[in-house]
């Protein structure tokens, strides 16, 4: 059973991605959860204060799981873990989709939730720019491509991912087309890689599902 600061966030979350959230007031949120306002408070004085747990919950495992371990292990591991992160940054915006859907006007609204997403980007594009290197060096990825070239790829995909679900992005519009994300950063790392890269792209996304 969730504890009680556990459940306002879980009670929060699902206010915010009803009714958005500037229109969720924090005794609403007390009431979800079957709490009382003051306890609330305490442990969330501020909406802020819940975006910021919940945004720290998201980053955390993921910087864990990937951003943290990126030089870590040989060239299969680093596109292993890049195939990985993938589906994770999918799922992340599946499960938090107020989050990411407003993300440009939580950022607006809270310097520190900002600041928190310039740093998650940066150790995002480092993670991904390693992974290539790793990969280039090991002949997983072409040689032929340039480290800017590699450099304007890993922008293009932290861009893409930060921008996934923003609420005016491509992804709702219904004549554009319609894909998942991680299939669409499987798609833009594809031509970077060489014969034994795809083979093992091949294995490793047969294995993951993808």
């Amino acid at each position: 059973m969730a504890n009680s600061k556990e459940k306002i966030i879980e009670q929060a979350k699902a206010l915010f991605e009803k009714k958005g959230y500037r229109n969720v007031s924090l005794r609403e949120i007390a009431e979800a959860a079957g709490t009382t306002i003051g306890n609330l408070t305490y442990h969330f004085p501020q909406k802020e204060d819940l975006i910021l747990s919940m945004q720290e919950g998201l980053y955390a495992d993921y910087l864990d799981d990937y951003t943290d371990s990126a030089d870590e292990g040989d060239g299969e591991m680093a596109l292993r873990r890049l195939l990985q992160s993938f589906r994770q940054a999918k799922r992340n915006r599946e499960d938090n989709a107020f989050f990411y859907r407003n993300i440009v006007e939580l950022s607006q609204q809270s310097s520190v939730v900002a600041e928190n997403m310039r740093d998650f980007r940066l150790k995002n594009n480092r993670f991904y720019l390693s992974s290539f290197m790793r990969m280039k060096e090991s002949g997983i990825m072409r040689s032929d491509i340039s480290e800017a070239q590699y450099e304007t790829l890993a922008y293009t995909i932290a861009s893409v991912s930060f921008l996934w679900k923003q609420d005016d992005a491509s992804y709702y519009d219904e004549d554009m087309p319609s894909f998942e994300l991680d299939d669409g950063l499987n798609d833009l790392i594809y031509p970077y890689l060489t014969d034994r890269g795809i083979a093992l792209y091949d294995e490793i996304a047969q294995a993951l599902g993808t």
